[in-house]
């Protein structure tokens, strides 16, 4: 028997592109979410995250140009687990465009 220990069930979003930022929303990684739920999410990080993120971030999905508080539950090698830890909030305007461009990692 598997115990599911998530809230709610979560579902697939063929590896929807993302960012993991700061709570100052500096740029940390590039992501893909491989499953998403109201209250949580699992991510695959493009770097190596066993030493650089902190706990509290945010998540930022392009698709969708929201930005979600988040706190890392769980990880295993490059995936993630993040539980919500509030609401997403809309990503607009010169944010958005700053958020989600090319080399948001380069410069400031």
């Amino acid at each position: 028997m598997i115990f599911e220990r998530r809230q709610e069930p979560r579902r697939s979003t063929r590896l929807r592109p993302g960012k993991l930022l700061t709570e100052g929303g500096q740029f940390l990684c590039d992501c893909a979410v491989v499953e998403r739920s109201e209250t949580g999410a699992r991510i695959r990080a493009f770097a190596p995250v066993e030493t650089m993120l902190p706990e509290n971030l945010f998540l930022y999905e392009e698709v969708e140009a929201r930005r979600t508080r988040v706190r890392i539950a769980w990880a295993k090698g490059a995936e993630l687990g993040l539980t919500v830890t509030a609401l997403a909030e809309e990503i607009v305007g010169i944010e958005r465009e700053r958020i989600a461009g090319r080399y948001y990692a380069v410069g400031g």
